[in-house]
């Protein structure tokens, strides 16, 4: 039996072998200035200044540019190397991806359509009976933002409920008739995703304090709310029991915006 190597030189051979036999064949490798190499998917990409680097797992990473050989890179893919490992002094070892980042949802993922249409086809029931309107949304309600902008027949209580929003520091509210007599119609502009949920549980506390001063003349709020640009943030139809379950504290804003929303 051959003894075992002993050289440094050597060992790090050995390791490098063992890796080439242990992994697949890749098609790129990016060889860097202090001789390290990098596992790679693909040829990189130059932007801004940084390598951007398809990783054998399909991930990218980058490094800055000039750490790259780039004569070395070329003179390497020409001959085939074919295995891209960092080999530092005598440590060898494959790159690896970086930790995946679990993205934040936005009010784009909470709204789609795939949350929960099952529990929604109820309210799309009721939406189109409530509201003989043309236009509708992706998933079938009565687009409430098409709604004519007509007054809201007790200008008393549109006053009410607009002074209500206002002391809340809610500005940016108009006011209309809904889309039945008892209905009154509220358009909110929001510039982010904490402003739609605030004005989400503003709307629910002034239906309810309408309802109370006016002896539940009021069966619900028709809430449009709406980006500066004039893109949909979020539309609900708020009755008293949904607005009880917010404001008392029954679900978090968050989820309600979930199970509620009409998309």
């Amino acid at each position: 039996m051959m003894p075992p190597l002993r050289t440094p030189a050597a060992a790090l051979l050995a390791a490098v072998l063992a890796l080439l036999l242990a992994a697949p064949s890749l098609a790129y490798v990016v060889v860097l200035k202090d001789g390290s190499q990098i596992l790679a998917e693909k040829e990189y990409e130059i932007r801004d200044g940084r390598a951007i680097i398809t990783l054998p797992n399909g991930t990218e990473t980058f490094i800055d540019a000039a750490e790259i050989d780039r004569e070395a890179t070329e003179e390497a893919n020409r001959r085939g190397y074919g295995k891209a490992l960092v080999i530092e002094g005598a440590d060898t070892r494959q790159v690896k991806a970086p930790e995946p980042v679990e993205r934040k949802k936005t009010l784009a993922d909470l709204a789609s359509p795939e949350t929960r249409l099952d529990r929604l086809e109820p309210q799309r029931r009721e939406s189109r009976a409530r509201a003989n309107l043309a236009a509708r949304t992706s998933a079938g309600f009565a687009d409430l933002s098409s709604l004519p902008p007509r007054p809201f027949g007790d200008l008393d209580l549109a006053a009410e409920v607009q002074g209500f929003f206002r002391g809340q520091g809610i500005d940016g509210v108009e006011l209309y008739q809904g889309s039945a007599a008892d209905r009154l119609y509220a358009e909110i502009t929001t510039n982010s995703e904490a402003s739609v949920f605030r004005a989400l549980e503003v709307a629910a506390e002034a239906l309810l304090a309408a309802r109370d001063s006016h002896a539940g003349e009021l069966t619900a709020l028709e809430l449009f709310l709406a980006t500066p640009e004039r893109e949909r943030a979020g539309q609900f139809v708020l009755t008293p029991e949904l607005a009880r379950e917010l404001v008392g504290g029954g679900v978090e804003v968050t989820r309600f915006f979930i199970e509620n929303v009409q998309f």
